[in-house]
């Protein structure tokens, strides 16, 4: 727990839950991914931990944030226990596309009538990230950039697993 602790410090979140059993759930939903197909927040039961990042293109700072994310997403994937998936508040690929580099493999859902972000989510400012557990209760929120590829944010989400 003094590991958490240290590590909650250097990453600072604006949220945390009181513990799991006071966390709110979020329930099931479906967006499209950048080819046109469903995808649903139940695929992603084999995973213990899931980052939610939902962002919009009017945020200028989603634009530094890209890098690291890719990185994370990068470090995350390689152990299969934690997981990254991006949310846009936008229409379609097309729309963001220039944001990322080319042959991206970030999960970015598109939710253009902002019901997941704003109505599930309760997202007010972007970006936002959450930290849902394997019941996709919120654990922890993030308001703004962080330093998403840190040894300490990495420590940090394995500190719930």
């Amino acid at each position: 727990s003094w590991q958490r602790g240290l590590a909650m410090r250097a990453i600072s979140p604006d949220f945390v839950a009181g513990g799991a059993g006071r966390a709110r759930q979020i329930p099931d939903f479906e967006l499209p991914d950048r080819f046109g197909r469903g995808v649903r927040l139940r695929q992603f039961e084999g995973v213990d931990l899931l980052v939610v990042n939902i962002w919009s293109s009017t945020c200028a700072v989603y634009r530094e944030e890209v890098p690291e994310l890719t990185e994370m997403d990068r470090r995350l994937s390689a152990k299969g226990e934690i997981a990254l998936l991006t949310i846009a508040v936008e229409r379609k690929w097309e729309d963001v596309a220039h944001y990322f580099p080319r042959g991206t493999d970030l999960r970015i859902l598109f939710d253009a009538e902002n019901r997941v972000a704003g109505g599930l989510f309760g997202t007010e400012r972007y970006p936002e990230t959450f930290v849902l557990d394997r019941r996709r209760r919120v654990l922890a929120r993030f308001d703004g950039k962080r330093p998403w590829h840190s040894d300490a944010m990495m420590e940090y989400l394995r500190s719930f697993l």
